[in-house]
């Protein structure tokens, strides 16, 4: 009789506590929203070409090596499984650099170079994670700008269209706003000098960004 009355004790609170353990098992991860629109602070290192300071007559380390600038994308994600999603967007990047040189004699003051990357790109993602947290891979191709030259001109270079490829990550700490970064690599062609922009061998230009992501 003892016996039985334990088993039936133990039953009961097994029964009482099945429902605190299911109650305690995290929510179902949902699948990524259907859009992002980020927005970030941009710092590419744009290196010190030889080809670039040949044509200005200044040496490589006179060249501006990192710029400052923004970035700004929209992305939408249409393909959306468990754990992992295919999205569209456009990527658009705007940085400068500007660096004085030192007079040569019998000049009394030097020059100002300067530098900027301008790009445009439609962008194809495959992202890792759930809806408020992923990492991504991503690649792109659009129209950019890279150019040295002298401050005191105004630029007239190409906008090839060039090869982008990188990846990074959002993460929601509120419900429509995460904090984003962005690793990204551009594979710049290169380019004969104009009258005003200095020549430029190939090369490819790191961009690291971030900011925030809205959803």
């Amino acid at each position: 009789m003892l016996r039985t009355a334990r088993v039936l004790a133990a039953g009961a609170c097994l029964g009482l506590a099945t429902p605190v353990v299911a109650s305690a098992q995290p929510p179902p991860r949902e699948p990524l929203p259907l859009y992002t629109l980020d927005v970030r602070g941009a710092f590419p290192l744009l290196g010190q070409s030889v080809d670039s300071a040949a044509s200005l007559g200044v040496a490589p380390a006179q060249l501006p090596g990192r710029g400052l600038g923004v970035s700004a994308g929209l992305h939408v994600y249409p393909i959306r499984l468990k754990g992992w999603a295919i999205g569209f967007g456009g990527e658009w990047l705007r940085a400068r650099a500007r660096q004085d040189t030192p007079p040569v004699a019998p000049a009394t003051t030097g020059v100002t170079i300067a530098r900027r990357l301008d790009s445009l790109s439609a962008q194809l993602s495959l992202n890792f994670g759930h809806r408020d947290g992923w990492s991504y891979l991503s690649g792109g191709l659009g129209p950019l700008a890279f150019d040295t030259w002298d401050d005191a001109d105004e630029p007239d270079g190409v906008r090839a269209t060039t090869l982008n490829y990188g990846g990074g990550g959002r993460w929601f700490t509120t419900p429509h706003l995460a904090f984003t970064f962005d690793v990204r690599f551009y594979a710049t062609r290169p380019s004969e000098p104009t009258t005003i922009v200095a020549a430029r061998a190939k090369q490819t230009v790191m961009v690291i960004s971030v900011g925030v992501s809205v959803r």
